[in-house]
C-alpha cells in the first residue's frame, strides 16, 4: 500500500486520516510508522494522521482535538457563510468536552463520535445553528438550497434539536437566492417593510436581484462575482445604462456596502421609496425594448426573451400603479 491509496479518498478526508481508516484500507501498524518516518505521514494527535496535501484548517481542527465543523465545514462545502476569520471552528467527542482546556462548537443535543475529520453537512449545520445569528443561519440554508445539497425537508430534520426560535427560520429561506449578501439583504428589506420582489425578469435586461415597488432595482454585487476584470465592470455599467433607458432606477450594493454600511445604503433606499420614486411611470415603449434588445442580441448575460405568464415578470412597458397604494 501507498500514499496513493490515500489520494482517492481526498474529498472525504481532505488529507487527514484515522487510524480506523487506515487500517480499513489495509495499512499495517509497521507501514503507518515507516510513513511518519520517512515524512509521508504526519501524526497530529492519537490516532489521526495527515498527509502533505491535507487542507491546513482540518489539519488545524484535528490538531485541536476535534474534527473540523460548523462554519469552517459549511464554508469548505461550497456554502455561503459570513466571513469569521481563518481559524478553524472544532466540535469534540464527549470525552475531549469533559477533559476541558479548550471551548468546542457544540450543537442542541449531545456529543457525535468523530467519524471523519470533515464533518457532513448537516452535522456542520447543527453546530453552526449555535454560533451564527438569524441572518447568518438564513444566508447558509439559502445557499444550501440553492445548489440543491438538501432539500427542505432534509433542514427541517437538521433543524430538529433546535429551539422554536432558530426552527422557525426555515420559514424565511429561499433557495433562489443567488447568495448570502443577497440573502441578508432580503431579511432587511422585509424587516423594513417594503413590497419587493427576488429574481424578477424584465424584458431586455434580464434577472435582477430585486425589485422594490415597480422601478428600484437593487443589485448585489457579491465578491465572487463581481469586480473581477474591466469587462465585468462595463458589462454592469452597460446593464445600469439599459435599465435607465428602461425607466428604472439601478443601484448596486457591495459586499462591503451590505455589511459594513447597511445603515446608510438603507437610508438611501428610504428617501427614495419616500419620494415614490420606485412607483413613478416607467419609460418602456416597445420601440426602445426593440432597440435595446437588438443592442444586445448575442450577450448570454441579458435575458431577452419576451415575458409570458410567469409569476414575478415585469415587461418594459407594464407598468401599472395603483393611486390607493399607502406603502411599500
Amino acid at each position: 500500500m501507498s500514499l496513493a491509496n490515500l489520494e482517492l479518498a481526498q474529498d472525504h478526508w481532505r488529507g487527514v486520516f484515522s487510524w480506523t481508516e487506515l487500517s480499513r484500507r489495509g495499512f499495517s501498524q509497521a507501514q503507518v510508522a515507516r510513513m511518519v518516518r520517512g515524512g509521508d505521514l504526519h501524526l497530529l494527535r492519537r490516532g489521526w494522521y495527515a498527509t502533505g496535501y491535507a487542507h491546513p484548517l482540518v489539519v488545524q481542527a484535528v490538531s485541536a482535538g476535534g474534527v473540523c465543523s460548523c462554519v469552517t465545514a459549511l464554508d469548505l462545502h461550497g456554502i455561503w457563510v459570513v466571513a469569521r476569520g481563518n481559524r478553524a471552528h472544532v466540535r469534540a467527542r464527549k470525552a475531549a468536552h469533559n477533559a476541558g482546556g479548550r471551548r468546542f462548537c457544540k450543537q442542541f443535543s449531545g456529543p457525535e463520535p468523530e467519524i471523519y475529520p470533515l464533518d457532513d453537512i448537516p452535522t456542520a449545520l447543527r453546530h453552526a445553528l449555535r454560533c451564527l445569528d438569524a441572518e447568518g443561519i438564513v444566508a447558509a440554508c439559502d445557499s444550501i438550497l440553492n445548489q440543491d445539497l438538501l432539500d427542505m425537508a432534509d433542514l427541517v430534520a437538521t433543524f430538529a434539536t433546535a429551539p422554536l426560535d432558530i426552527r422557525d427560520l426555515l420559514e424565511l429561506c429561499d433557495g433562489r437566492a443567488q447568495s448570502g449578501t443577497e440573502s441578508i439583504v432580503r431579511l432587511r428589506f422585509r424587516a423594513m417593510g417594503l413590497r419587493f420582489d427576488i429574481q424578477v425578469k424584465i424584458v431586455g435586461l434580464g434577472h435582477v436581484d430585486f425589485l422594490i415597488g415597480d422601478r428600484l432595482i437593487v443589485e448585489i454585487d457579491s465578491i465572487e462575482f463581481h469586480d473581477k476584470s474591466p469587462e465585468q465592470r462595463e458589462a454592469d455599467r452597460l446593464r445600469d445604462e439599459i435599465a435607465h433607458r428602461l425607466g428604472y432606477i439601478p443601484l448596486r450594493m457591495s459586499y462591503n456596502r451590505v455589511m459594513f454600511e447597511w445603515k446608510d445604503a438603507a437610508e438611501t433606499i428610504t428617501d427614495l421609496v419616500r419620494r415614490r420614486e420606485h412607483l413613478k411611470a416607467l419609460a418602456g415603449p416597445r420601440e426602445l425594448v426593440a432597440e435595446i434588445d437588438a443592442a444586445v442580441d448575442g450577450d448570454p448575460d441579458v435575458d431577452d426573451t419576451p415575458n409570458g405568464d410567469d409569476e414575478g415578470d415585469i415587461g418594459g412597458d407594464e407598468y401599472w400603479d395603483d393611486p390607493d397604494f399607502e406603502g411599500c
